[in-house]
Order: structure tokens, then C-alpha cells, then sequence
């Protein structure tokens, strides 16, 4: 399943998870989400879920505008019909989503946090990261 985070200023807000085939986004109360933003059309965007031929039981999600007056953006590009991923911002309006696809969780993946020996300092080790020491400086 995935969720949409809108945000503000960088910090998250509601959560809206999408548990349905087609979630419909605009200003219109029959909506999924209804937001009260002049620059958002009635039925402004859908975001549908389909099975993905690639992965058993997992989705994938497509965002596609419906002709909006103001358009949707994601990551500050105008689209028409968009197959969104992880972390892809979604603007419609005057409002910002982060969409989060919880198929994209892989345990192996998770970062952990560690404490240090300075009191109050943590550390984060994992994949794809540099495993907590410091990059050692070229010397002259």
C-alpha cells in the first residue's frame, strides 16, 4: 500500500493512505481528497493502483491529471499521466504530497541509527552508506 504525506515548509503533515484502485484528488467533496484551494479544479487528479507484472502482490501507481485548470506537477514537472515512484513530490495547487511506496521498504535496506560516545550524538550505518567513520582526507 502507499501513502501521501503533505507537507509544509519541509515538515510532514496529514498522512492519507491510498487503499483503493482509483483515489481521485481535487477540491470537490466527493473526492478521496478534498482540499479547499481555489487553484485546485473540482476533479483536479486520480492516482491509480495496478498489479505489477514485474513483482507478485506488489503495485504500482500512476498519477494522471483530469484536465485541471492549474495543472499537477511532480518533482516540478508538469505531467499528464505519470507512473509515480518513492519519494516523488506531487504539486497540485498550492499544495504539496510526498508519495511513499511502503513496497519499497526492503529490511535489508533499513538504516540504523547508533548511539556515540559523545552524549546526545547518533550515527547511521547501513547500505549504501559510509558505515559510520568519518572519509579520511587526502594528505598532502
Amino acid at each position: 500500500m502507499a501513502t501521501l504525506i503533505q507537507f509544509r515548509d519541509g515538515v510532514a503533515g496529514i498522512k492519507l493512505q491510498i487503499d483503493k484502485q482509483a483515489f481521485r484528488i481535487g477540491r470537490s467533496g466527493d473526492n478521496d481528497i478534498s482540499i479547499d484551494d481555489e487553484l485546485v479544479s473540482k476533479h483536479h487528479a486520480v492516482i491509480e493502483a495496478a498489479q505489477d507484472p514485474e513483482r507478485e502482490g506488489a503495485f504500482v501507481y500512476y498519477l494522471q491529471d483530469l484536465g485541471s485548470t492549474n495543472h499537477t506537477f511532480v518533482n516540478g514537472n508538469r505531467i499528464s499521466l505519470y507512473k509515480l515512484a518513492h519519494d516523488d513530490v506531487i504539486v497540485i495547487g498550492m499544495n504539496n504530497f510526498r508519495f511513499v511506496d511502503d513496497a519499497h521498504d526492503d529490511l535489508e535496506e533499513t538504516t540504523k541509527i547508533h548511539k556515540s560516545w559523545i552524549p546526545g550524538l547518533y550515527y547511521a550505518k547501513g547500505k549504501g552508506r559510509n558505515k559510520g567513520k568519518p572519509k579520511k582526507k587526502r594528505g598532502k
